[in-house]
């Protein structure tokens, strides 16, 4: 007995070709899509500004750790 079987459907659609570069206005993500981003949010915040925050958070820390062992 021989059956006659229609070959299988591939589960997935043949992926079209990535972009050679993302445009500067656009994020890549991992599954070769982009979203939209704005240029602006890239220079928001300069690179030192967090700084100062980190600073303030670890000498916090470091004082009540400090407190605790001198109350101890």
């Amino acid at each position: 007995m021989t059956t006659d079987h229609a070959a299988a459907a591939p589960l997935c659609p043949a992926a079209a070709p990535a972009p050679t570069v993302t445009p500067e206005c656009e994020a890549s993500t991992c599954h070769r899509t982009s979203t939209p981003e704005s240029v602006k949010l890239h220079t928001a915040w300069p690179s030192w500004a967090p700084l100062p925050v980190i600073a303030v958070l670890v000498l916090s820390c470091v004082g009540f750790a400090a407190g605790r062992i001198a109350g101890w």
